[in-house]
């Protein structure tokens, strides 16, 4: 008895608090990305993106976003290093939203992300994984939010690319 009640209080809280949320017009979901399991959030990452590769972010700058665009961009230049999956551009520029920095008149948005940008990473090396999208008749490439910075100092970014490799492995023997 004493299960269904904490299970009940538990559903009710969370139900009180997305409203909350919704309210300052921010989706609760918004920042409840993945599963927790780190294996199992890369696989569906590398399985949904058309391109994963490593480089080294070489330049930072904001910029503002397209007409009826609400936050501002992040963007930084790169130099592939290595492709694992699909073919990227040997240098290029890849571009997040920066949801807490909205244009004037909107809201800011979750808080959470941008994922990989910012003036930290400029001569950082990353892996980027990435899906091509279009929104209104413009295409463009969408950074998946598993994409980070590979530290050689931390060996959990070094477990990350390994995994993503294992993971590239399988699929290319399975031929998904």
């Amino acid at each position: 008895m004493a299960g269904g009640l904490r299970t009940a209080q538990s559903a009710a809280l969370r139900m009180a608090f997305a409203v909350a949320l919704a309210a300052f017009g921010v989706d609760a979901d918004a920042c409840s990305i993945g599963s927790g399991i780190r294996e199992q959030d890369l696989t569906r990452s590398y399985r949904s993106s058309d391109e994963v590769f490593v480089a080294r972010l070489t330049s930072y700058r904001v910029v503002a976003p397209a007409p009826g665009g609400r936050y501002m961009l992040r963007q930084s230049d790169y130099e592939l290093i290595e492709a694992i999956k699909g073919r990227p551009a040997s240098r290029g520029v890849l571009t997040e939203t920066d949801p807490a920095a909205p244009l004037p008149g909107n809201p800011p948005g979750p808080a959470c992300g941008p994922w990989l940008l910012g003036p930290t990473a400029v001569g950082a090396i990353a892996l980027i994984m990435t899906r091509r999208n279009s929104l209104g008749g413009m295409d463009y490439v969408g950074i998946d939010p598993f994409s980070r910075t590979l530290d050689p100092a931390a060996t959990p970014a070094d477990d990350d690319l390994e995994l993503i490799l294992r993971i590239h492995l399988r699929s290319e023997a399975s031929g998904l």
